[in-house]
Formats: C-alpha cells, sequence, structure tokens
C-alpha cells in the first residue's frame, strides 16, 4: 500500500508544534519581557506602549527548528528628530545594556530594521530583533497601528525609510487555519533545505493568494499543499505580492528574476517527483525525528477521509 501522503504531511506538522518546546519557549518568553521591561525603563517618556510581538510565533505559523521572538517597539511622532536617531538609540541601548549578559552569545547587530540579539538558554540558541517604529503623526499608532521604520544602507542600496504595521501581518493569517498548515509545511521545506533566498514573509503573501484564487479549495492536507506547490510553480515569476500594511513595498520584488526561476524549478521538480513516487515526499517534508511520534492506524473510514483527503481534486485555474 502506497504513502498517505495526508496523512504523512499530519505527522510532520505535529512533529514540529511549538508545543514540543514549551519548556524552553517559557525560558526564551522570560528573556523577551526582560527585553520589553528594559525598553520601557530605558524610554519611557518616548515610547507610545510597551513592546508588541511580532514574527512567526506571535502569527502561530511558527516551527519548532526555526522561529523568532521579534518585538517591535513603537515610538512617539516626536521622540526623535530622525528614524535613524531612533534606530540607532535603541541599537546602541542594548549594545550596552547586554554587553555583559553571559546568555548573549554573539555581538548586537544592527540589521536593516532591526536590532539583532542572540541569546543561548541551556544550550540552545534564540535570535531576538527589536523592531523600532515611529508613529506616523501625533497619537496615531493607537488609532492605526501604523508605524515609519528606518531601514539600514545595505551593498549599493542606500537608507530608506518604510511603513508598516505589525498588527495587520498578524491579522493576515488569523483565522486561517488551512493555510497556515501550508505555510508551516513551506517553512519546513525551505528550512531543511537551507532556502533562504524565500523570505517567510513571501511564503505567507504566495499561500494566501494561492487559496483565494483557487475556485473550489480541497478539503485533503496532501491536495492543498499540491494545490499551492502548483500555484508557486505558474506563478513564482511573474506574481505581485503586495505587502497588505503598505501597497507600496512590493514583497515579491525582494527576489531577483534568477531567485524566482530557481524557485520555479524547485517547485516543478517537487511536484514531479512526488508524482513519481510518494515517498519523495519525505525528502522534501521530513519529520522533525526529535519529536516523531508514530501514528497509530485506525479503521474509521471518517478519520481516514479527513486525513487523506479523498475527494475529487479541483481544477483550480490561475
Amino acid at each position: 500500500m502506497g504513502l498517505n501522503k495526508s496523512k504523512y504531511l499530519q505527522q510532520v506538522l505535529e512533529s514540529y508544534r511549538m508545543s514540543h518546546v514549551a519548556d524552553l519557549m517559557e525560558k526564551y518568553i522570560k528573556k523577551r519581557e526582560v527585553v520589553k521591561d528594559v525598553l520601557v525603563e530605558k524610554f519611557k517618556d518616548q515610547i507610545v506602549t510597551r513592546a508588541i510581538n511580532s514574527g512567526s510565533y506571535a502569527k502561530h505559523d511558527a516551527i519548532n527548528i526555526k522561529f523568532d521572538l521579534d518585538v517591535c517597539q513603537p515610538f512617539k511622532r516626536n521622540s526623535f528628530d530622525t528614524l535613524e536617531k531612533m534606530a540607532d538609540a535603541v541599537f546602541d541601548f542594548f549594545n550596552e545594556e547586554f554587553e555583559d549578559d553571559d546568555l548573549v552569545k554573539y555581538k548586537t547587530r544592527k540589521q536593516r530594521v532591526s536590532t539583532g540579539i542572540t541569546f543561548v538558554i541551556d544550550g540552545d540558541e534564540i535570535q531576538m530583533d527589536i523592531v523600532p517604529g515611529r508613529e506616523l503623526n501625533v497619537d496615531d499608532y493607537v488609532e492605526t497601528n501604523r508605524l515609519n521604520l528606518y531601514v539600514r544602507p545595505k551593498l549599493l542600496q542606500p537608507a530608506s525609510t518604510t511603513q508598516t504595521n505589525i498588527q495587520t501581518h498578524i491579522d493576515l493569517v488569523k483565522g486561517k487555519n488551512a493555510e497556515r498548515s501550508i505555510i508551516r509545511l513551506l517553512k519546513i521545506w525551505k528550512t531543511n533545505k537551507n532556502n533562504s533566498r524565500v523570505k517567510s514573509f513571501f511564503v505567507e503573501l504566495i499561500t494566501i493568494k494561492a487559496f483565494e484564487k483557487c475556485k473550489n479549495v480541497p478539503t485533503g492536507l496532501w491536495e492543498q499543499l499540491e494545490m499551492v506547490l502548483e500555484f508557486i510553480r505558474e506563478n513564482a515569476k511573474t506574481i505581485r505580492l503586495e505587502d497588505p500594511a503598505n501597497t507600496n513595498n512590493v514583497v515579491s520584488d525582494t527576489m531577483t528574476d534568477t531567485e524566482k526561476e530557481n524557485l520555479y524549478w524547485d517547485m516543478k521538480q517537487i511536484l514531479e517527483l512526488i508524482e513519481s513516487s510518494a515517498d519523495n515526499l519525505k525528502s522534501y517534508f521530513p519529520v522533525n525525528d526529535d519529536f516523531y511520534e508514530e501514528v497509530e492506524d485506525k479503521d474509521s473510514a471518517a478519520l481516514d477521509i479527513a486525513r487523506s483527503g479523498v475527494v475529487q481534486k479541483p481544477w483550480c485555474k490561475y
């Protein structure tokens, strides 16, 4: 009997659940609260509110081998003369604040829109990005959640600014359980294949777009993944994906034409090899052996249908 692809993928998702690292997460979350506390203490007259959670953990689409506990600190409109001064003030503070912290493995880093710190807790690394943002107008943030970020220069790219809305990004996947499962599977693929050229935000946007464009979304987990893989294959080179918090930020433009071409070939190869042998699914979407538990087979027709997606495959025209 061949591999039940949907059932296998459900096992994969189970093995990457964040609940498997609950004890470790508790330690990380405590460290994140320390970071929030020191931000309030240092910048109490300049901030709008206590830092908010962002990143994959806040969106509930994290996997337990690669995740972040990012925070975004909203500053008042008149807190700094320029966005650059705001970003540098946060970096300088953490560069001093955690200089002698024995949990910090690497030197505090200046990143494009954030200050990056890597903590080591009980031998495990966790990267935390602190993103400072300034409200667009006085008392504007409470009503709109909009923030302006400073974007540091990189290679031939000069310094710039960009507008974002963390709450919009969180709401983007809120309640989209099926989409979130596929996003997590694609993160598993890109993490295990060390495919850093495909950003997580791109994965989120293109997955949601695939679900929106399909006229009749299938119910099986494999069928839904197959639908998204086909959508990416057909659209990777041409699709325009805009940041829902800022339509001037075209997320698809962050990938070069060569990277988009490679993504097309990746999807084509995955689909063809899985078509030739279902067992190839295990190569692209492996279980996390640290937490994998074999799911006991049950003679339940209803369970088999729910897990295997035994339904007529719809035709999606993109």
